[in-house]
Parts: C-alpha cells; structure tokens; sequence
C-alpha cells in the first residue's frame, strides 16, 4: 500500500499539525498558525490569545510527533485559546507481528474496557470495508496528586479494497458536550479518506 497518497478533507478548524525534522522551525510555524487561527476567530467576533494558541500548537506537534502519524490535525472552535480535539491518520501494515491488519484486527488490538463496553459498528466507507470504535478511556495522569482524565476516542480502520493493511483515523478529546458534534464531524472526515 503507497501510504504516502493518503489524504481525507477538514474544515479550517482544523490545524494541520506538521512532521517534525531537526531542520524544522516549530516556534515560528506555531506562532503563524496561532495568528491565522486568531484572524479566523475575529471574523467570527471572538477574540484569541495568540501566545496560547500558539504555545498549545507547539506542545500538540511535539506530542504528535512522538506516535509518528502520517498526518495529525487539531481542531480549534472560536473562542477557546487550546485545541478541543486531535485526531490523526495513520496506517498498520501486516509483518512479522501481525500477518494479517483488518478492521477485525483493529478491533481485536484497540478495543478498551475502561468505561464499559466500546461501541463497535462494521461499516462499509467508499475506500473499503472498515469499523468504527467509540470508547472511553483512561487517560495519564497530568499532576501527582489528582485522578487520571477520561479521553474519548473514535477510531477508524479502514481496509482499502484490493490493499493488505489499515488506514486509521483516530480522534481524541476530553469535553463529553463534543462526543454528537465529533460523532458527525469525524464520520464525514472518515468518508473522505482516499488513496
């Protein structure tokens, strides 16, 4: 599978989160996303922090950078100076730990039991067969003293027609008033998804 013509469409509420490399100038990019974004929130009539927003993109990219994804997005709503959600593509391709990546696969790997049980549905998306995984999960915990956040997640793992390996889509964030709004935006990203 060439995983370098993936691609899916976004709103500009989302932040394109770049790849990281040595000669990469990540202050200066994070600072004029933060600008942009800003002068999107001002012709919405909201008002941004752009030191925020820019430190929060600095911090998003470095940790998205650690899982290596093949794209990473952060989804800005006007009006709030830190990213509501990340979400980022990526692909699992068979070897010698896993002869064969399904959707079944997925769902074998990433499932969590956390909060109860996952809902799991088998879906069909233009570029193959696929699941869909929402869930809630125990997250890390940011201060010594204090409980461990709850993450929600929805994850895609489609198996392009003819291909061996996934392409995932996965989506994470903290606020339980976005879990329908995310439900709706992310499926319409996953539909997207093309090779």
């Amino acid at each position: 599978m060439d995983v370098s013509r993936i691609n899916l469409m976004h709103t500009e509420d989302w932040a394109v989160l770049p790849h990281l490399s040595p000669a990469f100038d990540l202050d200066s990019w994070a600072d004029q996303e933060a600008r942009l974004i800003a002068e999107r929130y001002a012709a919405e009539g909201e008002r941004a922090d752009v030191r925020k927003i820019s430190r929060d993109l600095r911090v998003l990219a470095k940790d998205s950078a650690t899982r290596e994804p093949l794209g990473a997005f952060a989804l800005y709503l006007s009006g709030l100076d830190t990213s509501v959600a990340v979400a980022e593509v990526d692909a699992v391709l068979p070897d010698e730990t896993a002869s064969e990546v399904t959707p079944q696969w997925m769902v074998d790997h990433l499932v969590s039991h956390d909060f109860g049980p996952p809902q799991i549905d088998r879906i069909t998306l233009p570029l193959g067969p696929a699941v869909r995984i929402r869930q809630n999960i125990t997250g890390e915990k940011k201060r010594l003293f204090g409980s461990r956040p709850v993450i929600r997640t929805l994850s895609f793992g489609v198996q392009p027609e003819g291909e061996k390996g996934l392409i995932t889509l996965i989506c994470s964030w903290t606020d339980p008033v976005l879990d329908e709004p995310l439900g709706g935006i992310m499926d319409t990203m996953a539909q997207s998804l093309t090779l």
